[in-house]
């Protein structure tokens, strides 16, 4: 019996540390190339709840997708998150997989920012905005 229960200690134990680990807050933002559809998915409750998509562009450089995002905080305190672009395909594949880092940024209350970012080939039709705090 002593033995059963060190051992389900044990597993508690990793658990926990596995699910501390795991713990990755991302909220998803959306827009497709008419710059239309716009969603916020998150685990992170302040993210979801606090930030806001209020303006979008989206235009070619050249045969590449450029595309320009207004992010507000809705919120009455300052948000320092990371965000990062993924590029995806007509077909909805991810395309130039970890092909550009978090990129750290700040926005005071009810301020807004503007994230801008130039797809990296032709094949690039539509995008997702990652946030991370």
């Amino acid at each position: 019996m002593r033995t059963n229960l060190i051992k389900l200690a044990g597993v508690a134990f990793i658990a926990s540390v596995i699910s501390a680990c795991a713990v990755n807050e991302t909220a998803t933002v959306e827009v497709g190339p008419d710059g239309t559809k716009q969603i916020i998915e998150s685990n992170s409750g302040l993210l979801a709840a606090s930030l806001e998509i209020v303006d979008n562009k989206v235009g070619y450089s050249g045969d590449l997708l450029r595309v320009q995002a207004t992010i507000k905080n809705d919120s009455r305190s300052a948000l320092s998150f990371r965000y990062k672009f993924k590029w995806l395909d007509k077909d909805g594949f991810e395309v130039a997989v970890d092909g550009r880092p978090w990129t750290p940024l700040t926005i005071t209350p009810y301020e807004s920012k503007s994230v801008q970012a130039l797809a990296p080939n032709p094949t690039v039709k539509a995008f997702k905005i990652l946030v991370q705090d």
